[in-house]
């Protein structure tokens, strides 16, 4: 019965028109989409591998230097960009594309191509995940608005109760009709991801794209579930379309404006100023119990004279100014993972407070775990950064250790004993994504957050379903 009644909804559909013309409509604008954004992503990947490519040619045949002055000379961190970020770019172009390594301290990403971008292009800046997070709602309206309601309005839902009608079978066919429309539209979103990936996709790549995928026509399901029972319990179709609308317009443009407003007013972020002049103070002045720095030094120098049993530093046999730098930069360090760490809970408050209001938006939900799965997201973005400060911190104690037993006392800082050999020697930053795993584990909230959705719906259609009169 329910193939039947699928069957005679499509013919239905395709007879007035308004399926084929939405599916075209949908396949049209989310492949122009597509297309613009593997060009956009290709152009990236060729500009992230020149740039790479040259500074590490700079890096390595900058020439005879002293090891520290070559250190300030920097190496960048590029940060690969995953192709389902074609789909859903998510915080990739705020957050920057590469981190600059440079010792005593420790940057934020650089290069984000919003800043890189023309002012135009915001009004044309659309990605495929936000299509299908905002133009699904639309295409489920226009198929369902008048589900049941054209139905009731013509007579014919009397005459189906009058012939014993199978209410669940019913419903379940105007469910069935809408739903496999949208899937189509989804698969092959998540087609076009996989043949992408295909040539270096790995097995992670093909999970992630499989759980975006799933994660987006569940969302389908929801907002289809959502119209039909909207046009259970309204009796006028046209009552039922505003409905709709209103709550596409809350929960796809209202809600996640008003949540990103309270965010930023309830966990602000410190200014760029504020941020930097924090740390130096403390770096400065000392952590508490810690001294300021030039008491922290004599302490350091005292210690290091008493350890080798001399009285002057450039009596020692090692080098005394790498290993002061050694001893600043450890100390730089921990103040800067403290500030850091800081700065990443109130980015994490931030999300935390979206996904609250994902509660209430089904759209933020699915494009929360989007992100998650393209790996654009908050905690992704972190992964990186933690990985290009470990590798900063091994590529400077590297070379200040390679100081340390190479020179003798206070060198001058203007003294040239190390040559390409040492910057060859340096390993090349590569950085490894994180598993699938890693993903599900950070997006397990939003997964939470869909399913909740879905049984809500499933509810409110039994519950409309038991109340349907023709």
């Amino acid at each position: 019965m329910i193939r039947a009644i699928v069957v005679k909804e499509m013919r239905a559909q395709w007879r007035e028109g308004r399926m084929p013309m939405l599916w075209l409509l949908g396949v049209g604008l989310i492949g122009l989409i597509l297309l613009v954004s593997v060009q956009r992503w290709e152009r990236l990947q060729q500009e992230i591998a020149q740039v790479d490519a040259a500074t590490r040619q700079q890096w390595d045949e900058q020439g005879a230097n002293h090891p520290h002055r070559a250190a300030h000379f920097g190496l960048y961190a590029f940060r690969p960009t995953s192709t389902l970020s074609i789909i859903e770019p998510g915080l990739s172009d705020y957050f920057g594309q590469a981190l600059w390594l440079e010792p005593h301290r420790r940057n934020v990403g650089r290069f984000e191509p919003a800043q890189d971008a023309l002012p135009s292009i915001r009004f044309g800046d659309v990605s495929a995940g936000f299509l299908l997070a905002t133009l699904l709602p639309l295409l489920v309206i226009a198929l369902t608005y008048d589900a049941i309601g054209a139905e009731r309005q013509s007579g014919t839902l009397r005459m189906l109760y009058a012939n014993g009608m199978r209410r669940r079978a019913w419903i379940a066919g105007k469910l069935a009709m809408p739903i496999l429309c949208l899937a189509s539209l989804v698969m092959m979103a998540m087609a076009a991801a996989l043949w992408l990936t295909g040539s270096s996709g790995t097995h992670a790549d093909l999970a992630r794209t499989l759980t975006m995928g799933a994660a987006y026509l569940a969302y389908a399901m929801v907002l289809v579930g959502i119209g039909v029972a909207v046009s259970i319990r309204v009796s006028a179709s046209r009552t039922a379309l505003l409905v709709l609308l209103a709550f596409w317009l809350v929960t796809t443009v209202a809600i996640p404006a008003v949540a990103a407003g309270v965010a930023a007013r309830v966990a602000p972020l410190p200014t760029a100023q504020s941020f930097w002049s924090a740390i130096e103070r403390d770096y400065q002045q000392g952590l508490p119990g810690d001294g300021d720095l030039a008491t922290r030094g004599l302490r350091y120098d005292k210690a290091l004279l008493t350890r080798y049993g001399v009285s002057r530093l450039d009596d020692l046999p090692v080098g005394a100014a790498a290993m002061r730098r050694l001893a600043r930069d450890a100390y730089a360090d921990r103040v800067h993972t403290l500030h850091f760490d800081a700065l990443w809970k109130r980015y994490q408050r931030h999300e935390d407070m979206m996904r609250m209001a994902a509660l209430f938006s089904p759209a933020l939900a699915v494009r929360n775990l989007a992100m998650k799965m393209a790996g654009t997201d908050l905690s992704h973005q972190r992964h990186y950064d933690d990985a290009a400060e470990h590798y900063r911190r091994v590529v400077n104690r590297t070379i200040d250790e390679w100081d340390v037993a190479h020179s003798r006392g206070m060198p001058s800082s203007d003294a040239r004993y190390a040559d390409a050999a040492l910057w060859r020697a340096i390993p090349t930053f590569q950085y490894a994504s994180p598993s699938a795993a890693f993903a599900w584990r950070s997006a397990w909230p939003e997964i939470a957050m869909l399913a909740a959705w879905g049984v809500m719906v499933m509810l409110g259609l039994v519950w409309s379903m038991r109340r349907m009169h023709p």
